[in-house]
């Protein structure tokens, strides 16, 4: 009785804190929200837009300076319908060597809090200094600070996958680089570091490109993905979007339909994370992870970016 109590007041918290910040910050967003969840909505918002731009004019992208020769658009996209999900767009050595560094010479910020500022190797030290556990470590303004990331958002190949996928010309929406720390983690933890079953709603349509920069495997903490869910999702799910337990996705979808992925430095895939997905606590090593979002509109909610006045580092309050 406790737990169900429990999770309606943390439902009811969500909800609450959604339509503060959007009716606050972009009400716009918050309309999106409340429609995206739903076919008939993504329908409706297509129909009203009116886009006259040809997918094949959309797709027409000079391809010579990617990063990803290989990748074929075409099979790309065809999974991505499927199941929601491919798998093996690989970062070269040299990439990961960058943006790694760049990780570990660049402050990073606890559940992404700008005033919970330290770097990588002083985690233990910022935890005490804090006074919290720390699961989760985020950067900002990662495009301007990082060659490598800002490639990355522009790569003509990446470009073109998005815009066949999304079928309009692709917005960047923003980046997320991210520790995810080793470590015994409670309940509103896993919460706070989105390792329980959701969806996101960015956009009408939007689509996520993934890169592990750390060696994942079953004990590094693979991300993890119900393949088909972008497609079909119990009417419940949809009314009420929330974190659900492994239970109640098997229950629902079967655990056939899981797929964790696991890779080497560099392995990246592209999901279309309307499908039900979760990061996993690492048990051996930590998981640094990059998030490079496309869409239709930017409606600035998703980037990463941040007044250099308002980020504080641990035992320095003032601005970096």
């Amino acid at each position: 009785m406790v737990n169900q109590f429990h999770n309606i007041y943390l439902l009811l918290y969500d909800i609450c804190y959604e339509n503060y910040v959007g009716l606050t910050k972009n009400p716009r967003w918050l309309l999106m929200r409340n429609l995206a969840r739903f076919n008939v909505g993504r329908a409706l918002i297509e129909f009203l837009s009116k886009i006259s731009t040809k997918v094949s004019e959309l797709s027409v992208v000079s391809e010579s300076n990617t990063l990803f020769p290989d990748i074929n658009v075409d099979s790309v996209v065809t999974s991505l319908k499927k199941e929601g999900l491919y798998l093996g767009i690989n970062l070269t050595e040299e990439i990961v060597k960058e943006i790694v560094w760049f990780a570990y010479s660049q402050p990073c910020y606890g559940y992404r809090q700008p005033k919970l500022g330290f770097y990588y190797h002083q985690k233990q030290l910022a935890e005490s200094y804090y006074n919290q556990k720390l699961a989760l470590a985020g950067y900002f303004n990662t495009s301007s600070l990082c060659t490598a990331i800002n490639k990355l958002q522009n790569d003509p190949k990446l470009l073109a996958i998005a815009a066949k996928y999304l079928e309009h010309k692709p917005v960047h929406q923003g980046n997320l680089l991210w520790w995810s720390f080793t470590g015994d983690i409670t309940d509103k933890e896993r919460r706070q570091s989105f390792q329980m079953f959701h969806y996101d709603i960015d956009d009408y349509r939007f689509l996520k490109f993934f890169f592990y920069l750390t060696d994942v495997d079953e004990f590094n903490g693979p991300h993890v993905c119900i393949r088909g869910s972008h497609k079909h999702k119990k009417l419940s799910h949809l009314l009420l979007p929330k974190r659900e337990t492994d239970a109640e996705i098997f229950n629902s979808y079967g655990r056939d339909s899981l797929i964790s992925i696991c890779g080497q430095a560099g392995f990246g895939f592209a999901e279309d994370t309307f499908c039900f997905h979760k990061g996993t606590t690492p048990v051996n090593k930590d998981r640094l992870m990059l998030q490079v979002e496309f869409g239709t509109t930017d409606y600035g909610m998703q980037h990463d970016i941040r007044k250099t006045s308002l980020l504080q580092l641990m035992g320095q309050p003032d601005s970096i």
